[in-house]
């Protein structure tokens, strides 16, 4: 039986049989996952690369005319959809991105006051402080990351905000976009455990993306703006060398 209703935009719904396809393929894909994560809890980075360019490739080899078909046309011009998008972003990645750098200097900065040498002048304590927030903040494998972040960030909103939140949009086509973004935001930041500040940080930028990509249906600023913001967040909160991690980590797998 052919389903009557209607989105917002005019464009009708899927027919039942449709979106029985569509959860079909959804609790495979998401048994999948599960398994996937289960077994391999301490896996290197450089693998969760390659999974995701493979699901990139199946996207754009089985999935992308269905997903252009259950998104439908825009609604508005491509140039703007993208200043909208690029406006909205750059607004919404700022505040953290500026909570992070203060987190950052503050730790970086007062640990290097706490284990300055109770002999040293005031110029050298300032001078110390000064040294350890650049090498915590501004270290050359932090820009290295950002070039390398931005692609893989592009792989990741695509298959969760063209692929994944289309179908969500299908199976519960009443249900309001910021509900559907809460969803795929929460599957978002699942994917990233068992590292669970990662995951949360993740969570809440995948419902602000998903939202953002149900008003704009553009890719690449989210993709900056979670670059910017998860390359920080592991340099700048974590003290964590992406960049050496995933050299260490492709080397293993090179050695093998």
């Amino acid at each position: 039986m052919q389903e009557t209703g209607v989105y917002p935009d005019g464009m009708p719904h899927p027919t039942g049989a449709e979106r029985r396809r569509i959860l079909l393929e959804l609790l495979v894909l998401a048994g999948l996952t599960a398994l996937y994560l289960r077994l391999f809890l301490d896996r290197p980075l450089v693998q969760d690369i390659g999974m995701a360019l493979v699901g990139m490739g199946l996207v754009g080899l089985l999935a992308r005319k269905k997903s252009e078909r259950l998104w439908g046309p825009p609604s508005s011009p491509d140039f703007e959809r993208m200043r909208r998008c690029a406006i909205s972003m750059t607004l919404l990645t700022l505040p953290p991105l500026a909570v992070f750098l203060l987190y950052g200097a503050w730790v970086s900065g007062y640990e290097a006051w706490r284990m300055r040498p109770e002999s040293a002048a005031w110029p050298a304590d300032l001078w110390a402080i000064v040294k350890a927030v650049s090498q915590r903040l501004f270290r050359w494998q932090f820009f290295a990351t950002l070039l390398f972040y931005v692609p893989w960030a592009l792989v990741q909103q695509t298959l969760f905000q063209f692929y994944l939140l289309a179908r969500w949009r299908a199976l519960l086509p009443y249900a309001s976009p910021f509900f559907l973004s809460f969803i795929n935001g929460l599957l978002y930041g699942g994917v990233h455990l068992p590292e669970w500040p990662v995951a949360v940080v993740t969570m809440i930028g995948g419902v602000v993306w998903s939202y953002s990509y149900f008003r704009d249906r553009y890719v690449l600023p989210l993709a900056v703006s979670h670059a910017v913001l998860g390359a920080t967040f592991y340099y700048w909160v974590c003290n964590v060398d992406l960049f050496g991690n995933l050299a260490d980590s492709l080397g293993k797998v090179l050695s093998r």
